[in-house]
């Protein structure tokens, strides 16, 4: 205390990096910011790129009447599509003629550094190339965990002096706490409409004429956006030119275009994985020849393919899109005994409509918590929302089999579970299809909000006849000993079983050497006669051919 203060030349000064970077002129992004920023200087658009109206008209004049009152603007850029969005804040900052600096939050996060420092970086790093600045990934901060990093950031916000916009996926919700007006603009998903404008202007632009029904099939059977339509047709293009070349000696570069099918693969690649890590993707291989059932059932499944190939003509040139609030999705339940053709008829659904099939298992999903299992789908659903695909969820006794008459609490849970369920496949604006072996412990109020529900019964001496004569390749051996209508009248099998009895008199006859015989397949009916729990000596003795011994 005695002690006489220093004079304020003994002082030295120690300017920050940032500060010397700006001091100097040197271009570019601060080196601290490199990994989760990027810096577009002079932003330009692509005159093919189709912008919405409110990036092209309102929002530039609110942001004029922002400027002009020297008032902060906060928008917030709400959709599923990072890379719509993304364009729209490039096209803002280029009608304004600044730059516009976008960082990944999330990105952000992964550093695991402080949180503050980088804001402050960041912040002031926009206002030293005067650029527009774009937060994207703002839900990576919704968690618990992340709460005060999300309260650093929106204190932040509320000194903000200039435009910034911010990108996420749920809707923003104010609070007591916000000091600043957050405008929402919405990013939604293409409707039908819209994506066809889009397929059509992308495709013409590579000379590519498609008939109005293949037009449609693409805009209905995919909700895309606009960047996606254009890589699609892009890939597709691609595809074709790779095709191409492995066929002809010489590419004739101006004749070669992408078929259909190449357009819908495409569009399939342009669809989001979320999904892989809550469920199994299945290769759809069956088609309508493979699968043996009734012939009402057969109608049924073509029914199905027929309202997702013509959604588009009822919900929006039929005006029914406006008569309905929920319910658009395509939900169908399958009943019916295991290996009675469930998971086939799914995937004979998928084949015929292209679309992507993805399997679930609910006995995963279930949770003995309570509000786990809903949190369970909701995961499911919300990633489902940009996969353009078929969600088939298997063993859905795990969820009926859990109720009968309501008689406690749990018992009352498992109906909220199932509601819960069926609500989300009717906002689900795709095929989400269920399969049970206990329709009876469905109620019938829940059946109501079906949109199908086909049963595959247990196959009748005919329908086995058939199996037994499809489920061999064309390569394969088989002998002439092999009676068909025998083993159809006398094994009361499901479709499954009379696939793995087949299988299993392959590997018999492979070993060897022949093709496959009577004694072949009855040793493999055998082990699956062992393998389901029936007495084979019993089955046997009715047996009244001599000539077959095992």
């Amino acid at each position: 205390p005695h002690q006489v203060k220093p004079p304020i030349l003994s002082y030295y000064l120690k300017l920050d990096d940032q500060v010397i970077h700006f001091l100097l002129k040197q271009k570019g992004l601060e080196p601290r910011l490199e990994s989760w920023c990027q810096l577009i200087d002079n932003p330009t658009v692509e005159a093919k790129l189709l912008i919405r109206d409110e990036i092209k008209q309102i929002l530039p004049k609110l942001v004029s009447q922002t400027q002009d009152t020297r008032q902060p603007l906060i928008l917030y850029l709400c959709g599923l599509h990072p890379t719509e969005k993304r364009q729209g804040a490039i096209a803002l900052a280029a009608q304004l003629k600044r730059g516009l600096l976008m960082a990944d939050l999330a990105q952000a996060l992964a550093i695991k550094e402080d949180f503050n420092s980088w804001l402050k970086l960041l912040f002031r790093e926009a206002y030293f190339h005067n650029s527009i600045l774009y937060l994207e990934s703002f839900d990576a901060l919704e968690s618990k965990e992340d709460y005060l990093l999300s309260k650093s950031l929106l204190n932040r916000l509320a000194e903000a002096k200039d435009i910034v916009i911010l990108s996420g996926v749920q809707s923003w919700v104010a609070t007591f706490t916000d000091t600043k007006v957050v405008i929402t603009v919405p990013f939604p998903t293409p409707d039908f409409c819209q994506r066809r404008i889009y397929w059509q202007a992308n495709l013409e632009t590579k000379g590519i004429v498609l008939s109005d029904r293949q037009l449609d099939t693409l805009a209905n059977r995919f909700r895309l956006s606009s960047t996606q339509i254009a890589s699609a047709v892009t890939n597709a293009c691609n595809q074709a030119l790779w095709r191409a070349a492995d066929e002809f000696e010489e590419l004739p570069l101006n004749t070669i275009k992408p078929t259909l099918n190449d357009l819908l693969a495409a569009a399939r690649d342009q669809s989001s994985n979320n999904l892989t890590g809550l469920a199994r993707k299945i290769k759809s291989k069956y088609s309508w020849e493979d699968i043996v059932l009734p012939p009402d059932q057969l109608a049924q499944l073509k029914e199905i393919c027929n309202q997702a190939k013509y959604r588009h003509i009822v919900y929006e040139r039929w005006g029914f899109n406006r008569k309905l609030s929920i319910g658009k999705g395509l939900n169908v339940l399958f009943s019916g005994p295991p290996g009675t053709g469930k998971t086939m008829g799914a995937e004979v659904i998928a084949n015929e409509l292209q679309l992507e099939l993805y399997k679930i298992d609910l006995s995963q999903v279930v949770s003995k918590y309570i509000g786990e299992t809903e949190k369970n789908l909701n995961r499911i659903f919300t990633a489902a929302e940009t996969a353009n695909a078929i969600l088939f969820f298997d063993e859905a006794d795990a969820l009926f089999g859990k109720r009968s008459e309501v008689q406690d609490a749990h018992d009352r849970y498992a109906n909220i579970e199932i509601g819960y369920l069926l609500q989300k496949m009717e906002e689900y604006e795709g095929i989400s299809i269920l399969t049970t072996n206990l329709r009876q412990n469905l109620d019938e109020a829940f059946v109501r909000r079906l949109a199908f529900t086909v049963h595959f019964p247990s196959p009748d001496e005919a329908s086995r006849r058939r199996i037994w004569a499809g489920i061999w390749p064309s390569e394969m051996p088989l002998s002439e000993e092999v009676e068909l209508d025998f083993l159809a009248r006398q094994f009361k099998l499901s479709g499954g079983n009379i696939k793995n009895i087949a299988l299993a008199a392959a590997f018999l006859a492979a070993e060897t050497g022949s093709p496959v015989t009577m004694s072949h397949v009855l040793q493999g009916i055998k082990r699956e006669y062992q393998k389901m729990g029936k007495v084979w000596d019993d089955a046997i003795r009715s047996l009244e051919i001599n000539s077959i011994r095992i």
